[in-house]
């Protein structure tokens, strides 16, 4: 008896525990997603880019100090001697660089180089929502097709049954028996095969989240079927062309443009600011006397490159290469942007119609289950005609299921390939879930 009401206890606190929802999913796989770990830490460093190119453009400071021992044998006419003493020294210089084309464009790189962490990152964010609603709708659509496939095994095992109780007093034949048996083994496969779809669903969910998926809200709430807002799929298309990820290309593009100037900028002289202080504690010289100095000096440096073997020119050549690739990569994200964004509106629209067209085909299929059945009964239709009503129900009960799952994650995708896909859009389809 004891043992009886714990386990109610348990089974009590066990289904009173909260569903997880969608947002759970998200807030989990903000935490464990390594993807977007990867995508967090490749911003971190990407950031790291304009402090790196400022730093081009900002002097330098540098200590330099050595200590040295000298043996001297000096003979001359008048001298023949041997001097040994050591030598300190220290030396602190500044350069200041006042024109070097190379770093302007290093500096510009830099700045172009974080700005495109920054939308690599809003990017990924999407991409992660993303990922989570699918991962998320997949496992519920797979339990649905799961327990549908369930039901009808059972439906179809007591047709079954009833076949062969007819057929033992003679009211049905073998060929009633043999189809019903047919019917049962094809269920038992849709089964099992559902089970192992449910279990794939749940592994892809479990490698965002990083753990096995607990209970899931499931749907409650009837869709909204109508059109995108704005109902334009060149408006969704325009609004992809200057999403996140187009962004980014446009800052490959610009820094793939100063990386050519980088090179031209070989080509350039440079002109520096130096400032240098040295001091010099020689405890003897060749006049045998210790010699103690020091100097300050501030001048300026130019250099200017006259041959280097044609190394510039040839990074010339490739930068401008390079330039034109990241130009076409540009235009070809653009036009990805808009396909891709046309493509997920009419996904959206087309998906409405087929969930409403699904939806009249299921409840056309239970009315002819029902007068199916019905005239079974009266004589006048056979287990055959039963069966394949049941099995066109369960086709539609199946088919609608996973569309109304397809169209929320079409909606969905539309805003990602728009760019525009926020943590709100989650909560908005969230509210549609049993809590």
């Amino acid at each position: 008896m004891k043992r009886l009401l714990l386990f109610g206890l348990l089974l009590a606190a066990s289904s009173a525990a909260p569903a997880t929802d969608l947002l759970d999913v998200f807030r989990q796989a903000l935490e464990r997603d390594a993807s977007w770990a990867a995508a967090r830490a490749a911003y971190r460093a990407g950031i790291e880019r304009a402090p790196q190119g400022r730093a081009q453009l900002l002097p330098t400071l540098g200590l330099s100090a050595a200590t040295t021992e000298t043996d001297l044998a000096l003979k001359t006419p008048t001298v023949n001697n041997t001097f040994n003493y050591r030598t300190d020294s220290y030396s602190l210089t500044l350069t200041q660089p006042l024109y070097r084309k190379q770093n302007l464009a290093e500096y510009a790189k830099g700045q172009s180089g974080a700005a495109q962490a920054e939308l690599d990152l809003a990017g990924a964010r999407q991409d992660l929502a993303l990922r989570a609603a699918q991962a998320y709708f997949g496992v519920l659509a797979a339990q649905e097709a799961h327990e549908t496939a369930v039901a009808e095994k059972e439906a179809v095992g007591k047709l079954l049954a009833l076949a062969r109780r007819n057929f033992a007093v003679g009211v049905a034949t073998r060929i009633d028996v043999h189809e019903a048996e047919a019917r049962y083994d094809t269920a038992q496969a849709q089964e099992i095969a559902a089970a192992s779809e449910l279990e794939v669903r749940r592994e892809a969910l479990r490698a965002i989240v990083g753990e096995a998926p607990t209970a899931l809200a499931p749907l409650v709430a009837r869709l909204d079927l109508g059109l995108p807002e704005p109902a334009d799929a060149e408006r969704w298309a325009a609004t992809a062309q200057e999403g996140p990820r187009v962004k980014s290309q446009e800052q490959a593009v610009a820094i793939a443009r100063e990386e050519f100037e980088k090179s031209r900028g070989g080509h350039y002289p440079t002109l520096d600011l130096t400032a240098a202080r040295t001091y010099t504690d020689a405890g003897g010289s060749t006049f045998g006397t210790p010699v103690e100095s020091t100097a300050n000096q501030v001048g300026l440096l130019f250099q200017m490159p006259l041959y280097q073997g044609g190394n510039i020119s040839s990074k010339v050549r490739e930068t401008a290469a390079r330039l034109d690739e990241a130009e076409q990569r540009l235009d070809q994200a653009r036009r990805q942007a808009a396909q891709q964004a046309r493509e997920a509106y009419l996904a959206v629209t087309s998906g409405a119609a087929r969930v409403r067209a699904i939806e009249r085909a299921h409840a056309s299929n239970q009315r002819a289950l029902e007068s199916t059945v019905l005239g079974y009964e009266r004589g006048v239709r056979t287990g055959v005609d039963v069966l394949n009503s049941q099995r066109e129900l369960f086709r539609a009960r199946r088919d609608l299921s996973q569309s109304r799952y397809d169209h929320l994650v079409s909606r969905l995708r539309l805003k990602a390939a728009a760019g525009i896909l926020t943590e709100q859009d989650l909560e908005d389809t969230n509210r549609l879930l049993a809590h």
